[in-house]
């Protein structure tokens, strides 16, 4: 019973920062990492989530970065170029995997991981966790409506990562909502 009523005010608070956030004039600053390759955790360093880690492409966060500006742009998310705004969108990279071989035929499929954080200085007001490693439609049927949508192609990782932007986004737009 305690417990219950803990992860409601987590609930709480958490919707209580993310509408602050999301309501307030002020654009939104973006902040684009990656995991430090050197030891890849095996947990989110600013929400403990447990994570997959895998090899980071060079420019991994420059294709983050461009993709989230894009993505806000397209849905009237105002935001900033400014990397000490107090709200903050954080998007903490750690895979980013490019596929090995064409549309239509791969060596190795893309993988893309990311933690997309809604933040207000250093507090954490909503998480959203992308993972995914592009499939055969024979070793997943269940992802029939991915592989509808994806023109039955093999993606990129930019592509990935699009599709886990575009998500984020708005699952976060709908918690505000709700």
């Amino acid at each position: 019973m305690i417990r219950r009523k803990l992860l409601y005010l987590e609930l709480a608070v958490s919707l209580w920062i993310l509408a602050s956030i999301l309501s307030a004039s002020e654009p939104l600053g973006i902040m684009v990492e990656r995991a430090e390759e050197s030891s890849y955790q095996d947990k989110c360093k600013y929400c403990g989530r447990l994570i997959k880690a895998g090899s980071i492409h060079k420019d991994a966060e420059r294709v983050v970065e461009d993709v989230l500006r894009k993505k806000m742009t397209e849905k009237n998310i105002k935001f900033i170029e400014d990397m000490n705004a107090k709200r903050y969108i954080n998007v903490y990279i750690y895979r980013f995997e490019e596929r090995r071989g064409g549309n239509f035929a791969v060596e190795k499929p893309a993988s893309v991981g990311f933690h997309m954080h809604l933040m207000e200085g250093k507090t954490v007001g909503l998480i959203f966790g992308f993972d995914e490693y592009q499939q055969p439609l024979f070793e997943n049927v269940l992802d029939f409506g991915k592989f509808v949508h994806r023109g039955g192609k093999w993606v990129t990782a930019e592509q990935l990562s699009a599709e886990g932007i575009e998500k984020g986004l708005d699952e976060m737009q709908e918690a505000l909502k709700e």
